[in-house]
Order: C-alpha cells, then structure tokens, then sequence
C-alpha cells in the first residue's frame, strides 16, 4: 500500500499520459514505416529484427537482453477471476514445418513419458528412503542404481519401439525375413503396456481445433496450442500465470476457440483498420476491452547492440515498474578523469497526443591527449508514462552497448528516440471508437 501511495505521489514526475491535442509539427521521416503493437501503431526505421524465439529451442540469434524487460504478450482475462491473463502469445521468427512439427510431438500428451514418469518418482521416492541409522548405505545404493538401470532399458525399449517399425519396413523392401525383429517388437510393445501411467497424464488430453496445421493440447491447468501460419510457428498458452489459481478445461476450451478465430497473422507494416490487438507479425479482433500486457524487444539489423525495448499495458497499476527505472539514483562517476558521465532528465515529452517523461545517461571516454572527450561513447534513453483512458501505460528503453562498431551519434539516435515517441497513436479501429465516444457526449 505505500508503494502504491508512493506512486500516486509521483503521478506528477511520471507525467501522466494526459490528453493533448495531437502534435502539429510531427512528420513521419522519410524511409520509416508504421508498426503496430498492443493496440496502438507507431513509426520506425524498417530494419527492426524482433527478437523472437522457436518453440522448445534455448537457442537466440540476437545480443545482448536487458534484464529489466521480459519476453511475453498477455492478453484477456482469465474466466474464473478476470485477474490473470487468459492467454500468454509467443511468435517464433521464420522457420520449417519441421520444428512446427517437433513442436506439437513435444507437446501433445506422451503415455511413454508418462510411464517414465513413474519409474523417475519411484527412483527418487526410493533415494529419499534411506536411513543413515537403519541403513546399510552400500545395499541402498546398489538398489536405486539397479531401479536406475532399469529405468535405461525401459527408455532405449521405447525408443526401439520408435525405430524398429522403419527398421522392419526397410529390410522387408530388400526381401529379407523380419520375423524375428517383428516378434522383438511385439515384445517390448507387451511389456511397456504393463508400465502404470501417472496422474498428469490421466488429466492430460489433445483437442480438434477444427483448423489447418493447428494442434492443440490439455495440461493440468493450462492449455496449449501450435498454430503454423506463414512459416511461423504462433504458439497460445491459455490459463492462469500464478499456479496458485486453478483454472479448467470446460472453462478455458470455449474462451480458446473463441480467440483463435478472431486471430489471423499479419504482414510487417500492415496496420488493421479494424478493432483489435496487434502482436508482432499477428492480429487478434476484438471489440477494444480485453485487458493486454505485452513485453518485446528488437534492435536494428545493421546493429544488434543498439537494444530497443518496450512495455505496454493498460494497467495503470503497471506504473510501478516505471519507478525504479525513471527515479533511481544514478551512481556517481568513480573514473572522473578518464570518463565523463552526463545523466539526463526527467523531462516531458510528446508521445502521440499524451506527454511522458524521459531520462537517461551518456558515456563517453576522455582521450588521454588534448583531455578532449571521445566522438562516441555509450547511452541510455529511458521513457514510461502512465496509462490514461485511450493510452496505454509505456515504458521504453534504448542501450548501446560496447562492441567493435561505434553506436550511432547521439544527437542522432536522442532524435530518432523522440520521434518514435511523438508517432504513437491509437490504431484505426480504436480511434474510430474514440471519436465515436467524443461525439456521442
């Protein structure tokens, strides 16, 4: 509570993304295109790369991340408490049938994992049972390793099973006898049938979405859906963020048929003229109410150690993570005659037709000769404004980080920063019922 008191307090500082009248002297720079997130569009140099992941693939092509911001697009509400978000959206960058494919098989309920499951908590229930009082340790250990063993043929036993139907097709096209590997893997299918499943998998279910190249499956509280669109693999995961909130299938299933038509995938560039939310490379209709909260990043091609990041949201609660980025203390310069450091801000500035605040800071080295600063040097522009009824709650910002390539001037990116901000607006649909609105009063 005196967080938030806190936070009503600095409202002032925050700037409030009050109502103005839309800037007269903006002028989309030439070569910039128009971009949509959340529910508004803005421009931008064309050259941005989203940093968007595969699905199951730990890998990144991009760096460096900023440990302030997250990588996530909620959106609507949860149908049991209206708190949570009912769907967190991820889109994966161009990719193959391939990893949509490996995609579904990971996530469509095993019954072999299932039963390996079993055998993983019978081993480490075992492990736990040890008694150093009662307990001769060398036995113990000779048991958990047997029921490890154990555990190892029943896994390449499943594998077997995976491969030996090839195996067996293959042979038989050279004319040669498969009876044996026929009766081996009649064997094994005999024996892994015996293996008991566990209780996630008896709740565990997989659903017809009744669309093209779409899978979809049911996971104790949460429901999963693939969707490939333009060799792009979309991915929903429906259900509450907090395990601590339950949610069902019955509940969740019609509200995830019910959003999957309304989505369609979305050209880069392409602005909907009707009501909805933009996602990167995607588009959902809806009437201008759910609730959203989306985090995403990206950075120009030509340097991927200028990092853009950016928040938005309609909650206005979310200004509390505006604090510590736009009110901390910047530390003090402990290199004063090597580096000089020029902290910048709070200042208001133009955001579409709102006012937010920017701060930020400069580093640049000083030459050892003629003590003259360094033509380049490192930057940070900040920018947050609290939502309003029409504008979404924002938080930006923009690092250069070292490397061989100098960032670009500046003067150059500081203007570039303020252009970006001044080219928010709200997108066609949702200005269409702004006016709509105005003029009914």
């Amino acid at each position: 509570m005196r967080l938030f008191t806190l936070a009503i307090a600095l409202l002032p500082f925050l700037a409030l993304a009050e109502q103005t009248t839309t800037a007269t002297d903006y002028k989309k720079p030439d070569g910039w295109r128009t971009e949509c997130l959340g529910r508004s569009q803005f421009d931008m140099p064309p050259d941005a790369v989203w940093h968007l992941k595969v699905p199951y693939d730990d890998s990144i092509s991009y760096s460096p991340i900023d440990p302030w911001f997250g990588d996530r697009i909620h959106y609507g509400s949860a149908p049991l408490d209206n708190i949570y978000q009912l769907v967190n959206i991820k889109v994966s960058p161009k990719t193959t049938r391939e990893l949509f494919d490996q995609a579904v098989r990971i996530e469509v309920p095993s019954k072999e994992e299932a039963q390996l499951r079993v055998l993983e908590g019978q081993i480490k229930a075992k492990e736990q049972q040890y008694d150093r009082n009662k307990d001769d340790w060398t036995q113990h250990r000779n048991e958990v390793r047997a029921m490890e063993d154990e555990y190892q043929r029943y896994k390449k036993m499943f594998n077997d099973i995976f491969v030996l139907p090839m195996i067996i097709n293959d042979v038989r096209k050279n004319g040669r006898p498969t009876d044996k590997l026929e009766t081996e893997l009649k064997s094994y299918k005999m024996e892994v049938a015996t293996l008991p499943t566990d209780e996630r998998y008896e709740k565990e279910r997989t659903f017809d979405l009744g669309l093209p190249d779409a899978a979809g499956a049911w996971h104790p509280d949460k429901l999963i859906v693939h969707l490939w669109r333009n060799e792009r693999i979309y991915t929903f995961e429906f259900g509450p963020r907090d395990s601590e909130f339950k949610s069902s299938f019955e509940a969740v299933e019609p509200l995830a048929r019910d959003l999957l038509t309304r989505f369609r995938p979305r050209a880069e560039f392409e602005i909907p003229e009707e009501t909805g939310f933009c996602i990167p490379f995607g588009f959902i209709a809806d009437d201008g109410t759910p609730h959203y909260d989306l985090m995403i990043a990206w950075h120009p091609a030509a340097n991927p150690y200028l990092l853009h990041n950016l928040k938005l949201s309609d909650n206005p609660g979310h200004m509390l993570e505006l604090l510590p980025m736009l009110t901390k203390r910047m530390m003090g310069n402990p290199f004063p005659g090597a580096v000089s450091i020029d902290n910048f801000g709070p200042r208001r500035i133009d955001i579409g037709n709102s006012k937010g605040t920017l701060t930020g800071r400069r580093i640049q080295a000083i030459e050892p000769e003629g003590d003259r600063l360094s033509p380049h040097g490192q930057y940070a522009f900040n920018v947050g404004a609290v939502a309003s009824e029409h504008t979404p709650t924002l938080l930006y910002k923009l690092e250069s980080y070292a490397n061989d390539n100098p960032p670009p001037q500046f003067e150059q990116t500081e203007a570039e920063v303020l252009t970006f901000m001044k080219s928010f607006r709200p997108l066609p649909g949702v200005a269409k019922q702004i006016d709509t609105a105005a003029n009914n009063q």
